[in-house]
């Protein structure tokens, strides 16, 4: 079992090694026989050349683990005069697989007759060696139980962040998977409402599926109602005449029952059809009133996988039944947009949950982040991203406890800035999901402020992204309109006013005016339904802003 099976990156390995050099210790692994692994870094370190280079901490180090594989507990073995060796066992499925280590060398280390032998292997100087081992203040014998306690500790801690890493990065992989989907089902919804014409549907539902999944093209046959020809819709170049999928496509028309899922090639219902159509071809029946009246198809995957994933055929599945839906109404676009922004608030009330008092903070951010946004005059399709990053702007406070989230009163220093974090946090759950880029810079900078006195970058004016800027009006105003753990709610026309005095400081100065105008109408509605709103005027300042 190597070391980065254990830590997940070779930047937690650096920062232990780092830890471990800066106190004169430096890290070790062998296994289970006592092998030792060769160390990682390729970085020059004199203390780490004289202890990894060493024959003789090398031919030491089987009757080191003979002990310690004894021992329910391993302690510290003393490898050669002066030099200790402080294990954690290694554990994989409850078995022990081998050490880490933390070589201690002490202050009788220069004295042993090995010394320069360790010197000569490391190709060291031995006189200088000694200076620079004295340079380090090396503890003496009797401190190695403390520094080996010290070294056990703090890699159960790294374990601790490794755990939480690894689960930041499965929420943030299933996220993005999730986002995928959503996404797509939205953009096509949003063709749902502003294309009328069926064909012309269908082409931009095939070129929204060609730019999110890894296939050559992406192909659309519809048998109409009645006896019109069937019509056959690409997106992409296919390898093979239109001809040949038309055919295929009819056939397997006929093989296929509405209650048919997505086929691959090879598949009973598919036979060797589809392996006509290219690598990895999948298609999946459009269904309505019970009958197959098309197939959405994908030929010709690209890149390494040269298998049809469930997340590609998940999303033709989904883009199916979208295009079945359009075919069947056009006119149910307001109740699926409705659907899709429910699902995406159902994942952000999800950490508004956390604190009774933000129940809803995020759907009335995005309320006024789209308002805004609209005011400022950016197109429809921005403001609609706007809006989806409103919803989404406070994602990271998934990373955040909800002991300190529903702290009342003041924070601590620490707690400040571990609540600081969470713009961060956010961002990296977030940032593997496709062209989300837009959407990240809202997460991250919402909390900058205009002087350049705001967090996590200190971004200044033009240099704070315009989502942020946006979505810091909004948040600001939410939470000095809610009431929280720590203080009440303000009246609305204060909270304006306030908002009006951090013109040019905190805020745009450009956008606070177009704020101040806003109709708020819909969002104090949003505020009694949420049952957190409260008309008061009088609060404290402190922590006003955070949200």
């Amino acid at each position: 079992m190597s070391l980065l099976s254990t830590i997940r990156t070779r930047a937690q390995v650096t920062t232990l090694e780092q830890r471990l050099r800066e106190i004169g210790l430096v890290l070790m692994q062998c296994d289970r026989q006592g092998k030792p692994e060769a160390r990682r870094s390729t970085r020059r370190d004199w203390l780490c050349d004289l202890v990894h280079r060493s024959p003789m901490l090398a031919h030491s180090l089987p009757a080191a683990v003979e002990q310690w594989n004894a021992e329910s507990q391993p302690t510290a073995f003393e490898a050669m005069p002066g030099l200790w060796l402080a294990p954690v066992p290694v554990q994989e499925r409850r078995e022990r697989t081998g050490y880490v280590i933390a070589a201690i060398p002490t202050d009788k280390l220069s004295e042993s007759e090995q010394f320069n032998a360790m010197c000569q292997a490391a190709r060291l100087d031995a006189k200088m060696a000694v200076r620079m081992l004295a340079g380090l203040n090396p503890p003496s014998c009797s401190e190695v139980p403390r520094l080996a306690a010290m070294f056990r500790f703090n890699w159960h801690d790294q374990q601790v962040i490794d755990s939480h890493t690894g689960t930041l990065d499965e929420v943030g992989r299933e996220l993005g998977e999730t986002y995928e989907e959503i996404n797509l089902l939205y953009t096509i919804i949003q063709g749902m409402n502003v294309v009328e014409r069926p064909d012309r549907f269908i082409a931009f539902a095939c070129d929204e599926l060609l730019h999110t999944l890894p296939y050559k093209w992406i192909a659309t046959w519809v048998q109409p109602r009645g006896s019109e020809k069937p019509e056959l819709i690409v997106s992409g170049t296919p390898g093979l005449p239109a001809s040949s999928i038309e055919q295929t496509a009819e056939t397997l028309a006929s093989i296929l029952d509405s209650s048919s899922s997505c086929v691959v090639a090879g598949h009973p219902s598919a036979g060797t059809l589809l392996s006509d159509l290219g690598t990895a071809a999948m298609a999946h029946p459009i269904v309505r009133d019970g009958r197959v009246h098309g197939l959405l198809i994908a030929g010709e995957k690209e890149g390494t996988d040269s298998s049809a994933s469930s997340v590609d055929m998940k999303l033709l599945g989904a883009a199916s039944s979208h295009m079945a839906i359009f075919l069947e109404n056009a006119g149910l676009y307001d109740d699926l947009n409705a659907m899709f922004l429910g699902t995406l608030e159902a994942l952000t009330a999800s950490i508004d949950a956390k604190d009774r008092y933000t129940c809803g903070h995020s759907r009335r951010v995005a309320l006024l982040t789209r308002q805004l946004a609209h005011a400022a005059g950016l197109d429809e399709a921005t403001v609609a991203r706007m809006h989806i990053a409103g919803l989404v702007h406070d994602v990271g406070k998934i990373g955040i406890s909800e002991q300190l989230l529903c702290k009342p009163g003041d924070l601590t220093v620490a707690e400040y800035a571990a609540i600081r974090e969470h713009p961060r946090i956010g961002y990296r759950i977030l940032r593997d999901i496709p062209r989300f880029e837009d959407i990240l810079e809202g997460v991250l900078h919402h909390h900058e402020r205009w002087d350049g006195s705001g967090y996590p970058e200190g971004l200044a004016g033009d240099e704070i992204p315009l989502v942020a800027r946006l979505i810091a009006l909004a948040d600001a105003f939410d939470a000095m309109c809610s009431n929280r753990t720590y203080r009440s709610a303000m009246d609305c026309k204060d909270v304006l006013e306030e908002l009006a005095k951090s013109s040019g400081e905190q805020f745009d100065p450009e956008l606070v005016p177009l704020f101040l105008e806003l109709d708020f109408t819909a969002y104090k509605r949003m505020v009694e339904g949420h049952e957190v709103f409260r008309d008061q005027a009088s609060i404290p300042h402190s922590r006003e802003n955070m949200s």
